[in-house]
């Protein structure tokens, strides 16, 4: 069957007709896309645009003064522009608490960062605790008894015991006459008086111990008397003999103190 002649202009116009209203269609979207941005762009600076961010000016009288900025131009504004200028107002009111508090953070660790530093300070030069005196004072004189010739035959055990016993007789001396000494003082003290103490003691302990249990026992009481109890025979023993260790020393080292 043959088409007429209406028939094929149909069939070639219409494609036509459909890609021009295709093309006409897609350029009409790219500018209603454009269009819409625009308006987004807008509506973000509404209140900013609306509103200006100053509405009171300075102005400059007649005789040249400045004069302060008038206040009735509040009345003019609309609602919508009065709830826009709050918000604004807000805005810029918590931006500045905002930096107030940062500020004050950054202030804060500085003064901490400065405590912090002024501890490692205080720590370096603060003069060291009666306990770590005490270790300290142990420390050295065991290493002193350990130098000299005397000691050669003692076991490290007896030489913790005379180090210990001294140690306490510099404790008892200190604190009973509320001294604050400084380091040669205590150097003086801990080779000039209580080796000779020490050695006494040994010779004590030789006396009183009967085995290495009981010499072990000594060391740990000579430490630390007021935690350690000693068996009644040993103590017996010991408090016999000690006296006579304890006297010299104590006589040499209050003859030390000035006289009032």
């Amino acid at each position: 069957m043959k088409l007429n002649r209406a028939a094929w202009l149909l069939l070639i116009f219409v494609p036509i007709l459909l890609i021009a209203g295709g093309t006409a269609s897609y350029f009409a979207y790219q500018k209603m896309q454009a269009q819409h941005q625009r308006n987004v762009a807008e509506l973000e600076q509404f209140g900013y645009e609306m509103v200006p961010s100053d509405i009171h000016s300075e102005t400059v009288g007649t005789l040249g003064a400045s004069q302060l900025p008038s206040t009735f131009s509040e009345k003019k504004l609309t609602p919508t522009e009065r709830v826009i200028r709050g918000l604004m107002q807000d805005k810029e009111n918590l931006l500045a608490e905002q930096q107030t508090m940062l500020d004050e953070i950054d202030a804060l660790k500085q003064q901490i960062e400065e405590l912090k530093d002024y501890k490692r300070l205080n720590q370096h030069f603060a003069p060291e605790s009666f306990a770590d005196e005490l270790a300290r004072t142990k420390s050295v004189l065991k290493s002193t008894l350990a130098r000299m010739p005397e000691s050669e035959s003692f076991s490290n055990v007896r030489l913790d015991v005379m180090a210990a016993a001294g140690t306490q007789e510099y404790r008892r001396f200190v604190m009973a006459n509320r001294l604050i000494l400084d380091r040669p003082e205590k150097a003086r003290i801990i080779e000039d008086y209580l080796p000779t103490y020490a050695f006494c003691v040994a010779r004590a302990v030789d006396l009183a111990a009967n085995s290495r249990d009981e010499e072990r026992i000594l060391m740990a009481w000579f430490s630390d008397p007021d935690q350690t109890r000693l068996p009644t025979l040993l103590a017996a023993d010991i408090d016999k003999l000690l006296p006579a260790c304890k006297t010299p020393l104590r006589t040499a080292l209050q003859a030390t103190l000035p006289t009032p």
